[in-house]
């Protein structure tokens, strides 16, 4: 999927904008309201670009002449869901370090696959530790916040000191790889030094569930679905999006429904929500990241 990408400057110029609006209403609504738009997004965007997943399985399968068995596919991808959501209550300190793993992999894959000549062991390196930077950033910025979120989930309460070394640590490995790859890497450092900076001020400005769904949406979540559209359809159009909602309605809606029922479960605690919110994202992560990372090593 490397070579799917569409318009790709116009796509940065829009989610620069959408992102400096988006601080814009951190600076001028208060927490509740920022926290209120960020479920808005997550519930939307966020989990829709990891609905259509069995959709994608079954595409690869009819480009690459293999058998399909959607109900087999389904019943594996649910099973995967409920192990995940199972590991995260027996044991939820490696169920938590796994989410975080993976899911600093799939925003440096995510965002570096299509700047990368080749493909190599370097390069999952080289993913998950740009997506720690990224990861670490917020947490450090929120730390309290992350701490308690994270002592909810596993009973263990993590320091800040340690996700400044974390952060230290993701850093320099980040920029060892990226001299170890620097030949086959096609992109502007000045940019990609100057979006990092952008990622700074918007983990130190907005709230935690703010700034995760600025960065988790506008950079991520939208350039996945066109990314999959893509894929899925040839182009990028309003014709082939509304072709992909109907083909991930269902799944977007189970989703949903699940997380309203959580919070209405929760009693409508915003704060004992958000450790479900993540460990309900977990759970759908994982099995997303595998394939979307299987489609683009073909």
């Amino acid at each position: 999927m490397q070579n799917k990408e569409v318009d790709f400057t116009k796509l940065q110029a829009a989610t620069l904008i959408a992102t400096f609006f988006s601080l814009w209403l951190a600076v001028y609504f208060e927490h509740a309201v920022e926290n209120l738009l960020a479920y808005i997004l997550i519930l939307s965007f966020g989990i829709l670009h990891g609905a259509n997943d069995i959709k994608l399985l079954q595409v690869e399968a009819k480009k690459k002449s293999k058998p399909y068995d959607f109900l087999r596919i389904l019943a594996y991808y649910v099973f995967f869901v409920l192990s995940v959501a199972g590991l995260f209550y027996i044991l939820p300190s490696i169920a938590l370090g796994l989410f975080i793993l993976f899911s600093a992999y799939h925003f440096g894959e995510q965002h570096w696959i299509s700047k990368i000549n080749g493909s190599s062991r370097y390069s999952i390196f080289l993913f998950t530790a740009y997506g720690l930077v990224i990861l670490f950033l917020l947490f450090e910025a929120h730390s309290l916040e992350v701490s308690d979120i994270i002592f909810d989930i596993s009973k263990v309460y993590i320091n800040n000191t340690y996700y400044q070394i974390m952060l230290g640590i993701s850093l320099i490995i980040f920029v060892l790889l990226f001299l170890v790859k620097y030949k086959q890497i096609q992109c502007n450092i000045l940019l990609e030094l100057f979006y990092l900076l952008v990622f700074f001020i918007i983990f130190n400005t907005a709230s935690l569930l703010w700034a995760f769904a600025i960065f988790f949406i506008l950079w991520h979540a939208i350039p996945s679905l066109g990314d999959q559209i893509t894929y899925l359809y040839g182009d990028l159009s309003r014709k082939h999006f509304i072709k992909y909602l109907r083909t991930s309605v269902i799944y977007w809606l189970a989703s949903v429904i699940t997380l309203v029922l959580l919070f209405f479960f929760m009693e409508g605690s915003s704060q004992e929500f958000i450790p479900f919110l993540f460990s309900f994202l977990a759970a759908i992560t994982f099995p997303h990241v595998l394939v979307i990372s299987g489609l683009n090593k073909n």
